[in-house]
């Protein structure tokens, strides 16, 4: 979507006020920016009636001079937008001499749409031309379009010229019309009461859309009443910007929070006794309770499941595992493959041995919950003796402190401080027993979302302070993780704003972070951005000190199977120095089939 904010004559004659407007327009995420140019003299003739002296007082009160609208137009580029501007006749544009060829686009206004010599004037510029049809017939319009077949980059913009327009009197299906018969992208001049309805313009086609700024909407300036104050163009653009990810493929897509959702919020099978192999599972040696970590009953019907093979301990979610038998370890030419890539799983105290029994390599990853890091704080032993101590890990910190609380140890809440403080201490005194216990550096790696109200370069530079205090002045590096721009906390999407931007990498790099690239995550951030992953990724990998590997498709779809989205060949991230951990999403399942299937597929491409 293209956005333009529309200065006419809100910046009420004043440079100042003008660059406050083209700054909140580039904050806010628009495309453009365009002024609205008449002659400092004799635009106006008559000025007997009132509406055209009050018009002509107005022009003459707001007008800035072509060398202070060239100085706005250099701070339009800076901030990363285009310049425009609008000319109601084309003798008017000499007032710029040379320095025309500075705009990106021009437009030609509702008023003057079947000003040919303007038009053709306009076009002769060699830039993209926006045309306005406000006030104009159906027949008028049709005939401009005629007109202008053979001019390139033209959009006919559909429009009321009422100010403001009142909501019922937009005849939004013309869109549709105009598209049809310009068979070219069309858009929406909008001065609307209700910015809402460019929402409406954006579901009949528009894909540019021009919306006048203004510091007051409630202001005495003419334009006022039909503009957007800064807030209302910020939810404009943010809306406006979003239509398309709105909009999705027609498809539809299950995304991550809803996985996650289903199977906290659903209900499957669970043992409600030891259950022996070749029993046949029935009301009487089952129960029915959330989470959905197992099979439905649904399921055990749909797939003809019969009697276990395997014995089911009394509390244990029944699935898929417990109708098949014995599982054999990863080959031994699979096991030195890892070994040799350095490739890692991630496992959970829960089931670390049945894990490890499978996949007998050299590292992993420990996932630990909030509760997990509590037992290992009131007994080590107690955690450790659950481990393969001949084994080489790393740490991953749990997101969160408690059932209620993200970690954030820069917090203002001294409670979420404290419950930060224990929970990567901990970690910490974990990895220092394991490097002592296995005689291999234990890294650790966290995710921290949280952007205090002091900005991004404030809380970087805090939390390296603190990531350094706790962790490497102890001996262990503890590393953040790259992020998705979507994150699935608590069962619902939050939009994150640290780790996860072009701003941040810059920032990053500017102090040398070091940190935990996940790949996965690097390209849903990047896509959010629109921007090219493998650009971020060149910029990153000098700082990263430890990976994780796994494909990711669109904005949330995360840990899918390698070759299912973005990542392309995952060969070319599996040499080089440090552990690379196979993050696949709920690879875990059945003793780990998602992980045997993806080291399988690498070691066939790339052993």
């Amino acid at each position: 979507m293209k956005i333009i904010a529309e200065l006419g004559i809100n910046h009420r004659g004043s440079t100042e006020v003008a660059g406050q407007l083209i700054n909140i327009a580039a904050e806010a995420g628009a495309w453009g920016a365009k002024f609205q140019y008449r002659a400092k003299h004799g635009f106006y003739q008559a000025t007997n009636e009132i509406g055209d002296e009050i018009l002509s007082r107005e022009i003459d009160d707001n007008y800035i001079p072509p060398e202070r609208v060239l100085q706005l137009v250099d701070l339009i580029k800076q901030q990363g937008m285009a310049a425009g501007i609008s000319f109601f006749k084309s003798g008017d544009a000499a007032d710029f001499g040379d320095d025309i060829s500075r705009f990106d686009f021009f437009k030609v206004p509702s008023a003057e749409l079947l000003n040919e010599d303007l038009i053709s004037a306009m076009a002769g510029f060699g830039k993209p031309l926006i045309l306005s049809t406000g006030g104009h017939s159906e027949e008028d319009i049709f005939n401009a379009i005629d007109r202008t077949r053979d001019i390139p980059d033209v959009i006919f913009l559909h429009c009321i010229s009422n100010y403001p327009v009142l909501l019922g009197n937009q005849q939004m299906g013309f869109l549709r019309t105009l598209k049809e018969r310009t068979a070219l992208p069309v858009g929406y001049s909008s001065h609307d009461q209700d910015w809402e309805v460019c929402l409406v313009a954006a579901a009949n086609g528009a894909t540019v859309f021009e919306r006048h700024l203004t510091m007051d909407k409630f202001g005495k300036g003419i334009d006022d009443s039909s503009s957007s104050d800064p807030e209302e163009f910020r939810r404009m653009c943010r809306l406006l910007n979003a239509y398309e990810t709105v909009q999705g493929t027609g498809r539809r897509e299950v995304n991550q929070g809803e996985r996650i959702n289903m199977q906290n919020l659903g209900s499957s099978l669970y043992a409600s006794r030891d259950i022996a192999p070749g029993e046949t599972l029935d009301a009487r040696n089952t129960v029915i309770k959330a989470p959905r970590k197992g099979l439905t009953w649904a399921d055990v019907k749909q797939r003809g499941l019969k009697a276990v093979k395997r014995r089911v301990t009394e509390g244990s979610a029944i699935s898929d595992l417990h109708f098949s038998g014995p599982k054999p370890p990863l080959n031994k030419k699979l096991i030195a493959f890892c070994d040799e890539k350095q490739l890692s799983i991630p496992v959970r105290l829960h089931d670390a041995k049945a894990l490890q029994t499978r996949f007998p390599i050299k590292n992993y990853e420990l996932h630990l919950s909030y509760e997990e890091v509590a037992t290992f704080g009131g007994s080590m032993e107690e955690g450790l003796a659950r481990l393969d101590l001949s084994r080489h890990y790393s740490i991953h910190i749990p997101d969160y402190i408690d059932s209620k609380t993200l970690i954030d140890p820069l917090s203002s809440d001294e409670a979420t401080v404290a419950g930060s403080d224990r929970v990567i201490g901990t970690c910490v005194d974990l990895a220092l027993e394991l490097e002592s216990r296995t005689g291999a550096a234990v890294p650790v790696v966290g995710s921290f979302s949280r952007l205090l109200e002091e900005g991004k370069r404030a809380t970087y530079g805090r939390l390296q302070d603190y990531l350094d205090r706790t962790g490497r002045k102890r001996g262990i590096p503890v590393y953040p993780q790259w992020l998705p721009r979507i994150a699935w906390y608590f069962g619902g999407a939050d939009i994150l704003d640290m780790f996860c931007g072009a701003d941040d990498i810059e920032i990053l790099n500017d102090i040398g972070m070091e940190l935990c690239l996940d790949l996965s995550h690097l390209i849903l951030s990047a896509n959010y951005a629109k921007q090219d992953w493998h650009g971020w990724y060149e910029k990153l990998v000098p700082l990263a000190r430890h990976l994780h590997i796994a494909d990711a498709v669109g904005i949330d779809g995360e840990g899918i199977e390698f070759g299912k989205g973005d990542l392309g060949d995952p060969g070319a991230y599996i040499d080089g120095p440090g552990r690379k951990v196979l993050e696949i999403w709920q690879g875990h399942l059945s003793e780990g089939d998602g992980f045997e299937k993806a080291i399988l597929q690498l070691g066939e491409q790339h052993g």
